[in-house]
């Protein structure tokens, strides 16, 4: 019965399909729905006769049947179809006299239907209306595109009837899609609105010499577009505020808050021991250093920072160069990473005029409390007894306590400032010539007394096509900052305190002046402190930096495929200090002090390239070829003076001092000249090969290693677009990647390979006589690079339709010939000589999200997430001579002073250890206070004293018969060889979490930024909280043992307590901070005459900071950037609290 009703049923459906056949329209005329990406066209023309039932004949050496195709049709003929699908193959359909379609060679297109029509419309910004230049339309899944001009408008002629889908794109905006039908011989018109998008899935990113679309990088490549430094999300007084947390990989770590301070950027760690480890910076093509190319010192100076000089609203766009891949095209400058800087420029239209206006105001966050006068003078009190036993010797008396003023110094030196930022820029043009005019002022009252920033802009930036085949360009900024810094750089203690490190210290029972009215010159406590006040109002620190960065490009097409660059750039600045102390403060001594400090700086750069594109085989070869020469000039000169007849003339007068120090002045120079060479082939825009390779020649090292080479290769898999990938909906996108290659570091200063010579004075009868002698340092002919081998893998992936788009990486870094300074033996009359020894790692994970969360027509909330870890470790550090047998022992570690002072003592309280990470802090372990009834376990009994630090008397004596090496009994004693590892500067992970909500015409964004797991030596609290009390110190001192009160982690007041590192003092940085927090509103367009677009807005900058660190702020590096030092907080600038409140409006 089954196989009854089965067949009854094959007949049924023959029976309707007969009359079905003979209805059938002719074989072009059907129509067929398409949507395929990248698969054969063999598989193409099958799924075409499935769908129609139409025949199709060829000879598989006439059609290319292993050919990728694509196309998004949508009931289209299938004549329509055909036509996309044999694009550029030569081949054309025709039908016999059976009804059969036969695709043959087509040699004068006569086969091609004549039934076509076109498309016309315009594409316009959806928030101003404004026409859209240079947007790209696409007829989806065809050969058919054109491209905007500058009234937006684009025409697409010669397309099939049919119905089809349009779709327009632009850098910086969402793409738009819109339906369009096309009949024979009629023009549809379609007009399409962009809106701007803070997620752009497939943006075009910058890889050195050359852009390239995202889909297509082999490397690990990062961008930031310049909305985020705009007050689309929070303006920012300077570039550097703009970028913690934003990129993956890139840990950015404030110097300071004072205003004009720069910051300590690292991507992906620390990749050196003591050459500079701060990232290349190109702006517009043009490398603009930090220090003179090799200048080492003045490389972790963060006010040389290149980034300092630019003003946010210039940024187009920001990309960070981070794998082999990448940075190998800048070889012996890309081990710290690439960062590659793109200021806006003039686009094709009409003149606009945009102004930036904001001002607003700042505050400190959180304050520190210090002990009024009374109660400094009875735990001073206090001190003394405890460390003398004796009461008839107190420094105050119980009436003086009783009427002791309080005088709160750090509140004196706080203040509210207010800050401004004033932009404007008119840009437009023709294709002939485009124009970008821009100028900015930035002022920032500093917090505390006696700091400012400054800084003044003007940008010119020009683009021309004086024919289809040449095209010129050119860029000049002129920057000047100037600060004041009286007194409030890092500083230590004492008289070399920095101003509310002073003000935290100085005797609160002490007014600031006498009853004369005259400045009290220093605290009358035992520290001699000098008077904040006094130095901040009197002292002169003014520190400028004017900065002209230009260059100009030709580029001439050749032939289509062949095109050549040409770069000329000069970057030159001009640093200069004012220093004056009058003789009113302490510093001034009896007749006022002062020096002036100026240096000049000449960067050339003259760069060549040869780019060629064109198909080859299966896929399509990019190759980029030239050469690099780039020369480096710096001199400068120090003049001092003292005992001034006024203070007047201030620094301007240094002659009419009695007292004259010699002047010193320094000149240096190198070059460097590189060929590079680049290749990428693109097989079936899936499979993705890059070989890259740099030779660079430099003039700083030995003579037998002058050259290096740096090359790398990476491979990507666009796995997403794989034919086994097509049926499934959760991956929109995916690539993998994976990279090796190999990078160097010339990062070290001049002239270290040759012998030098130093000044050497000799005496003849009573008068000393200049000379020059053989200096310290012994050349090294085989100087040359360090060199860092990287290996990275990489994912890409959109999911969920786009709404999810993450990328993440892991690494692993070695540096090699790490460029150190070892000492030598002194029968060779050095001290010491540069080395290339010992070897660190890098390894890491990092991982970047976007979401769309809410996208609705009136609603959207989208989010970005980074999250990076890095694990440093030191490798090796080379062998030193043993003193007596003479043969090479291994280095294991070495310790280091800070750069900034001797706050401890034994002051060297880094360590540089084999197997562990650099900044690692070396004191000793507390294992809270002694405490009545304890057992001494110390030979000297006295350090057993209640109320004493208890410092673990660490295992350091081998008593082993036959000695190990390993420590198995502790020696009774605590020394030096008592100190262990208490700490680690570098963080577990760090990163950034922003969410943008747009409803109608209002923007919420919200960006937290946040690090966790790294040590800080608070170096104030040491100071405020140990109870030494020959200085004013903090509250905490409040809560110190006593024989009633010992449940407290605080010890007794002692005067003659040694200035240890104890691990008290060593805090966890970890942190969350609400970095900016912006509402914005767009006004309806036409409400002020005239104008395009105009919003308002209000930020707040670190308004709230959950951490456990108990100084005013963890994000802190008073040791500014040098690798071997973790993070050290020497009563650093606290970072402030900022209101802003702004308009951006363009006419």
């Amino acid at each position: 019965m089954r196989c009854l009703i089965t067949f009854v049923g094959m007949l049924v459906v023959a029976g309707a399909a007969g009359p079905l056949r003979a209805q059938a329209p002719p074989p072009l005329d059907r129509t067929v729905t398409l949507a395929l990406d990248r698969v054969p066209l063999k598989d193409a023309l099958d799924e075409l006769v499935r769908q129609t039932g139409v025949r199709i004949a060829y000879s598989r050496r006439v059609v290319p049947l292993d050919r990728p195709v694509s196309v998004q049709l949508d009931a289209v003929r299938v004549e329509a179809a055909l036509d996309s699908l044999l694009y550029g193959t030569g081949v054309a359909p025709t039908v016999d006299r059976t009804g059969q379609i036969l695709l043959i060679t087509d040699r004068d297109g006569s086969n091609r239907s004549s039934q076509t029509g076109s498309i016309a419309g315009t594409v316009k910004d959806g928030d101003t209306g404004g026409p859209i230049m240079a947007a790209t339309v696409t007829v989806v899944g065809t050969r058919f595109t054109a491209q905007t001009d500058a009234e937006g408008r684009f025409t697409i002629g010669g397309v099939p009837a049919g119905s089809y889908r349009l779709r327009a794109r632009m850098l910086g905006y969402t793409a738009a899609d819109t339906s369009a039908v096309v009949e024979d011989g009629q023009q549809s018109v379609m007009d399409l609105r962009l809106k701007r998008s803070p997620i752009e899935l497939n943006p075009v990113v910058a890889i050195g010499y050359a852009t390239i679309e995202k889909r297509d990088l082999t490397g690990a490549v990062a961008s930031v577009s310049g909305d985020q430094f705009e007050t689309k999300a929070a303006p920012t007084v300077t570039l550097s505020g703009g970028l913690q947390g934003k990129i993956a990989g890139v840990q950015v770590t404030s110097n300071s808050g004072m205003p004009g301070v720069g910051i300590r950027v690292r991507v992906r760690g620390t990749g050196s021991i003591s050459a500079n480890s701060e990232p290349l910076y190109v702006i517009d093509g043009l490398p603009a250093e930090q220090g003179a190319g090799g200048d080492n010192d003045d490389a972790r100076d963060p006010k040389t920072n290149p980034l300092m000089s630019l003003d946010p609203n210039e940024i187009e766009s920001i990309d960070v160069l981070k794998d082999a891949s990448a940075t190998a095209i800048y070889g012996s400058r890309g081990a710290n990473g690439v960062v590659l800087i793109t200021t806006k420029r003039g686009r094709v239209g009409e003149s606009r005029v945009t102004v930036e206006s904001n001002a607003g105001f700042q505050s400190i966050r959180k304050t520190i409390p210090v002990l009024n006068g009374p109660q400094f003078m009875q735990l001073a009190n206090e001190a003394v007894f405890n460390a003398e036993g004796d009461s008839t010797n107190l420094p105050f008396t119980a009436a003086q306590i009783g009427s002791a003023a309080t005088y709160n110094y750090p509140a004196m030196m706080l203040r509210t400032g207010l800050q401004t930022n004033q932009a404007i820029s008119l840009s437009g043009g023709e294709q002939k010539l485009r124009y970008l005019l821009s100028g900015n002022f930035t002022r920032q009252e500093g917090i505390v007394l006696g700091s400012d920033f400054n800084r003044y802009g003007v940008r010119l930036n020009l683009d021309g096509d004086a024919s289809s085949r040449f095209r010129w360009g050119s860029s000049l900024s002129l920057t000047r900052v100037a600060r004041n810094a009286a007194r409030v750089e890092n500083g230590a203690v004492g008289n070399s305190a920095n101003g509310l490190q002073a003000a935290m210290q100085f005797a609160p029972f002490a007014a600031p002046k006498d009853a004369t009215g005259n400045w009290i010159m220093q605290s009358p406590s035992t520290e001699p402190v000098p008077n904040p006040i006094a130095n901040a109002l009197e002292e002169t620190d003014l520190n400028t930096t004017s900065r002209a960065l230009g260059s100009v490009f030709a580029e001439l097409d050749i032939t289509p495929e062949l095109k050549v660059r040409s770069t000329f750039g000069g970057n030159f600045q001009f640093d200069g200090i004012h220093f004056y102390a009058p003789r009113t403060i302490l510093d001034g001594g009896s007749g006022g002090s002062g020096w002036m400090y100026n240096r000049e700086r000449r960067n050339l750069t003259n760069e060549n390239t040869v780019n060629y594109r064109r198909a080859m085989g299966p896929g399509k070869l990019d190759l980029l070829g030239g050469y690099s020469v780039q020369t480096w000039y710096e001199e400068s000169a120090r003049a001092n003076g003292a005992d001034f007849p006024i203070d007047h003339t201030n620094v301007y007068d240094l002659g009419s001092g009695s007292t004259l120090v010699a002047p010193v002045s320094t000149t240096q120079e190198h070059a460097l000249l590189s060929f590079l060479g680049r290749a990428n082939y693109n097989v079936a825009d899936k499979y993705l090969f890059t070989l890259t390779g740099r030779r660079d020649g430099s003039s700083v090292f030995g003579v037998n290693h002058k050259w290096g080479f740096f090359p790398s290769g990476a491979f990507a898999w666009r796995l997403g677009d794989e034919s086994f990938m097509r049926h499934q909906s959760l991956f929109s996108d995916l690539k993998l990647r994976v990279s090796y290659g190999k990078v160097g570091s010339q990062a070290v200063d001049p002239y270290q390979s040759l012998s030098q010579l130093d000044v050497a004075w000799y005496s003849s009868g009573t008068t000393e006589i200049p000379a020059m002698a053989p200096g310290s340092l012994m050349p090294n002919p085989d100087l040359h690079w360090e060199e860092q081998t990287q290996f990275n893998a990489g994912l890409d992936a959109a999911l969920l339709h786009n709404r999810v788009a993450f990328t993440i990486d892991a690494y692993h870094s070695k540096t090699r010939d790490l460029l150190l300074l070892v000492n030598v033996p002194i029968t060779t009359g050095f001290n010491q000589q540069l080395q290339n020894v010992g070897s660190v790692q890098n390894n890491g994970v990092e991982l970047s999200v976007t979401t769309t969360n809410i996208e609705r027509p009136k609603l959207t909330w989208r989010s970005t997430l980074t999250i990076s870890h890095n694990h440093n470790k030191v490798l090796d550090l080379g062998t030193r001579s043993d003193p007596v047998t003479g043969k090479p022992v291994a280095v294991t570690q070495f310790t280091v002073t800070p750069r900034t002072g001797n706050f401890f003592d034994p002051s060297d309280v880094y360590l540089v250890r084999v197997g562990e990470p650099l900044g690692s802090i070396y004191g000793y372990q507390v294992a809270g206070l002694w405490q009545v009834g304890d057992q001494c376990y110390l030979t000297n009994t006295v350090e057993c004293t209640p109320g004493e630090y208890k410092i673990v008397d660490q295992l350091t004596v081998d008593t082993n018969s036959t000695p190990d090496g390993i420590p198995d009994v502790a020696d009774g004693k605590i020394t030096a060889a008592d100190r262990v590892i208490l700490g680690r500067g570098e963080p577990k992970f760090y990163g950034g979490f922003g969410n943008a909500l747009t409803y109608r015409r209002f923007t919420l964004d919200a960006f937290f930024s946040f690090t966790y797991g790294n040590k800080i030596i608070n170096a104030g609290k040491a100071y405020g909280c140990l109870a030494i009390m020959q200085a004013n110190e903090r509250t905490c001192v409040l809560d110190r043992w006593t024989p009633t009160h010992t449940n407290t982690d605080v010890p007794r007041p002692n005067r003659d307590r040694a200035r240890l590192l104890y691990s008290t003092f060593v805090e966890d940085g970890s942190y969350l901070r609400l970095q900016t927090l912006t509402l914005g509103y767009e006004l309806p367009r036409g409400l002020i005459p005239g104008t395009v677009a105009t919003r308002l807005y209000v930020t707040a900058q670190n308004l709230f900071t959950i951490t456990g660190y108990s100084g005013f702020d963890p994000d802190v590096n008073s040791e500014g950037g040098d690798e071997r030092f973790g993070l050290i907080d020497i009563g650093a600038y606290p970072r402030q609290r900022v209101w802003n409140f702004g308009l951006t409006t363009t006419f």
